[in-house]
């Protein structure tokens, strides 16, 4: 007995000299030491303190280590749950277990004066195709707050009045990563938003195209009159509309356009699709120097669009501009509400996947 008092007063003095009281818990602990990332181009964030969880990093989250003052079992910081690259690719590495005083060094934790658990591993996010891609142009709208412009783009004045919330950032839906472009059409002419082009030098006037889409269902309609809404527009001289559709009146079933602002040297297609509640893949080509141009729609080409050698208003381009805006005065049966996601623009055709 008289040894066993003589072994606690060492570890109660030990613990005094650490700044630790003897009856603090491993949970009170403000801080707990980074523990190492295992996967990806960066670390994660470490694990606040026991039974805190660590955040997702760049590329893998990581769990910090624990400390318990009592040697009781207690948790690992927890690995983070959307850890991976840009954006959101692969799961957070485990979190290592906290190791307690007395040098426990077991990562499972439980026994008396052993180490904390090992944190959970995060799970997989959603990867963008933006990923290891090496397209002229990748936006997959993750680089940007909820309710913000996307980083890297600016406002296109509309031809109404225009609002902040017209084009912004959302985490609400998306079509891959964890983000999207949000488009509220409330009344005719709204802001877009528009990113430069100049520096991808000859490809910005000659290049393949694609961008996925999602119109909120039902979509809106216009009881008095056909409804043209424009989706995607290339700015230089004119602005040439290269996704862009007319809904028939009082109805969801929609043409695809090639449109300018003064309606000429435009082309349209049949009425033969119908907005939904999917996602879909709207792919476009352009040559201003041959005065070409072809649409796909779900990575089906719509030839009744198609041209060549036709002069229609075609120059060279400095910018691209992306939202849902339409031209009609009357009151729609709600806002056209849309989504936008995974632009990307390229010198060979990119396709849908």
């Amino acid at each position: 007995m008289r040894a066993t008092r003589g072994r606690l007063s060492v570890l109660i003095t030990a613990l005094g000299a650490l700044g630790v009281s003897a009856c603090d818990s491993g949970d009170s602990s403000p801080q707990a030491a980074a523990g190492s990332s295992n996967g990806g181009s960066s670390a994660g964030s470490s694990g606040a303190s026991a039974n805190v969880s660590g955040s997702g990093g760049a590329a893998a989250g990581t769990g910090g280590t624990a400390s318990s003052a009592s040697g009781a079992a207690a948790l690992g910081g927890q690995g983070g749950t959307n850890g991976g690259g840009s954006p959101n690719g692969g799961g957070g590495a485990a979190g290592a277990g906290g190791s307690g005083p007395s040098g426990g060094s077991s990562p499972n934790g439980g026994a008396p004066a052993g180490g904390g658990t090992s944190g959970a591993g995060g799970t997989n996010g959603a990867s963008s195709p933006c990923t290891g891609k090496t397209y002229k142009l990748c936006e997959d709208f993750e680089g940007g707050n909820d309710t913000t412009l996307p980083a890297g783009w600016t406002s296109f004045k509309g031809y109404g009045t225009a609002s902040p919330q017209d084009q912004t950032i959302t985490s609400a839906q998306f079509h891959s990563g964890a983000k999207a472009l949000q488009s509220n059409s409330a009344q005719k002419g709204i802001s877009r938003i528009q990113k430069d082009l100049t520096a991808l030098g000859a490809t910005a006037s000659k290049h393949w195209a694609r961008i996925f889409y999602k119109v909120k269902a039902p979509a809106a309609k216009n009881p008095s009159n056909v409804l043209h809404v424009t989706f995607v527009s290339l700015m230089g001289t004119t602005e040439n509309r290269v996704v862009d559709i007319v809904e028939q009146q009082n109805s969801n079933v929609h043409q695809w356009l090639f449109n300018n602002p003064n309606d000429q040297g435009g082309k349209a297609s049949s009425y033969d699709w119908t907005f939904d509640s999917d996602w879909h893949c709207a792919e476009w080509f352009v040559d201003v120097g041959a005065k070409s141009y072809r649409f796909f729609s779900d990575a089906k080409e719509v030839e009744q669009l198609a041209f060549s050698g036709v002069d229609n208003q075609m120059s060279d381009y400095q910018s691209i501009i992306v939202g849902a805006t339409h031209y009609q005065s009357d009151t729609l049966s709600e806002p056209f509400v849309m989504w936008f996601d995974d632009l990307a623009i390229d010198d060979a055709q990119i396709g849908c996947k």
